[in-house]
């Protein structure tokens, strides 16, 4: 093994293992910060929460500009 390919082996090394430890830390940081609990049942039970959904179709409207266009402009098309 020349010297530059060790080097180079060692630097890629160093950066996995870098790496790595970042994403540990990052990790463990992210553990201590986060603050979740089970919920209790009582305040679960008195918050009654209704689902709701709202369906948006949008609507095409074709203006006829001249009377060439007409019979092209004349289909109807969400309807």
């Amino acid at each position: 093994m020349t010297r530059m390919s060790s080097a180079f082996l060692l630097r890629r090394a160093y950066e996995h293992v870098t790496a790595s430890l970042a994403a540990i830390v990052l990790t463990a940081l992210a553990v201590v910060t986060v603050n979740a609990h089970a919920s209790n049942r009582s305040v679960t039970q008195t918050r009654k929460l209704t689902p709701s959904v709202t369906i948006q179709v949008p609507t095409v409207e074709i203006e006829v500009l001249d009377d060439r266009a007409a019979p092209v402009a004349a289909d109807r098309v969400n309807g």
